[in-house]
């Protein structure tokens, strides 16, 4: 069966949604923004974990081209008007990536739904470290624009490197978000059942 394209009311549903989706991540980031082990290692997770519920509504909503491609762009669009061009550029990508995994019946699937919800949450752990690793560069030179000495914003990189580029980190950072993502997805999931269908959400 061709899947169908999202219709007016449903793209509104949908941006309304992933709009929903990137709040809670951001308010769910605040308590823990001193901390920089419990923003890499946990927050995405956690993020993931709450937004389940969110993104197995919305998929049921909408299981339509172009759903995947509205969540992690909003999310995107967030890091962007923060600054954080390379990482708004990689969730871009996976906009892409979580579309193309749904095509050919995806929606029709239990399991691979789970998939592009647990991706964007593994990259949301990765976005400093993937822009540490290919714009190391790029990194120094604006720390330089804001005053700093070539050597001094070097050294500042390579301090932060230690953490957001160890093997260990970014294993545990990944196993992480993924495990509390797909267990958000399956909770979701067992409120569907339990509580949307009934009360005739979807």
């Amino acid at each position: 069966m061709k899947e169908k394209v999202l219709g007016l009311k449903e793209f509104v549903i949908v941006l309304l949604l992933a709009c929903v989706e990137t709040a809670i991540a951001i308010v769910v980031a605040m308590p823990f923004a001193a901390n920089l082990q419990l923003v890499y290692f946990l927050v995405p997770g956690l993020a993931g974990l709450i937004n389940g519920i969110i993104y197995v509504l919305l998929i049921k909503k909408c299981p339509k081209i172009g759903t995947q491609f509205i969540i992690p762009m909003i999310y995107g669009l967030y890091f962007l008007f923060t600054g954080s061009v390379y990482v708004f550029a990689f969730f871009a990508i996976l906009a892409v990536v979580n579309e193309l995994i749904m095509l050919g019946g995806g929606y029709r699937s239990k399991i691979r739904p789970a998939i592009p919800h647990a991706l964007t949450w593994m990259l949301n752990s990765m976005g400093s470290t993937l822009t540490m690793l290919l714009f190391r560069d790029s990194l120094v030179q604006s720390y330089v624009a804001m005053g700093m000495d070539a050597a001094s914003a070097d050294a500042a990189i390579a301090s932060l490197e230690g953490f957001w580029l160890a093997p260990q980190n970014i294993a545990i950072a990944l196993v992480a978000a993924a495990a509390l993502s797909i267990a958000g997805y399956a909770l979701g999931m067992k409120m569907l059942g339990k509580h949307f269908k009934p009360a005739g959400v979807v």
